[in-house]
């Protein structure tokens, strides 16, 4: 038990480090943010960041590994759980979204900061996109087969559903007029209708 919670401690305080400096990097880019401002904004000394990450770079991959580890992981278990593929489908793009929202800040900073990354970071990354995208394809192959999705080329539908679901960062706003449960629900309904299937709002 104090293993569990001294794994705890140090899970939060990473990822407090990394809340923190994907802000920072978000608001004033990876190159002219340093480790001593993110310090600061933590209330902490430089020294403290150095025991997580030997470099602002490392820091970096991890803000933009974050998300994108989880969406492949996410991908795994929907074409792996139990259920319908229908099921599968429409709860995985509805977390998904959900996700994508909840991380906006994380996915902005990849796409406008992905250039700055170490060459392992890079690689992990295309890894990353590589189970997302067989997972999701395995998951449309399925449905495809068992007469439950009525689509003529699962790559196009997978694309479709992945654009659709992940450029919610760009202009999801907390304050606007739909909630984030309600657009994932949005979402959901339509990757149901992209690959006609017939199911009703849940």
């Amino acid at each position: 038990m104090a293993v569990g919670l001294k794994e705890e401690a140090l899970e939060f305080k990473k990822n407090r480090i990394l809340e923190v400096a994907s802000e920072l990097f978000f608001r004033k880019g990876f190159t002219r943010t340093t480790l001593e401002e993110i310090a600061t904004a933590l209330s902490v000394t430089k020294p403290f960041i150095y025991q997580y990450y030997a470099t602002k770079a490392d820091l970096l991959a991890d803000v933009c590994l974050r998300t994108t580890a989880l969406a492949a992981e996410r991908a795994r278990l929907a074409r792996e759980n139990r259920g319908t593929p229908t099921e599968r489908l429409r709860r995985f793009v509805n977390s998904l979204a959900h996700e994508v929202i909840k991380g906006r800040i994380y996915l902005a900073v990849y796409f406008r900061e992905e250039q700055h990354l170490p060459e392992a970071a890079r690689l992990k990354l295309q890894e990353d996109h590589r189970r997302f995208n067989r997972a999701l394809m395995d998951l449309l192959e399925e449905g495809r087969a068992s007469g439950e999705f009525t689509i003529s080329d699962p790559l196009v539908a997978m694309q479709a559903i992945t654009g659709m679901t992940t450029w919610a960062f760009f202009w999801f706003r907390p304050d606007g007029r739909l909630t984030a449960e309600a657009v994932a629900d949005e979402m959901a309904l339509l990757a149901m209708r992209a690959v006609g299937a017939r199911s009703k709002r849940r």
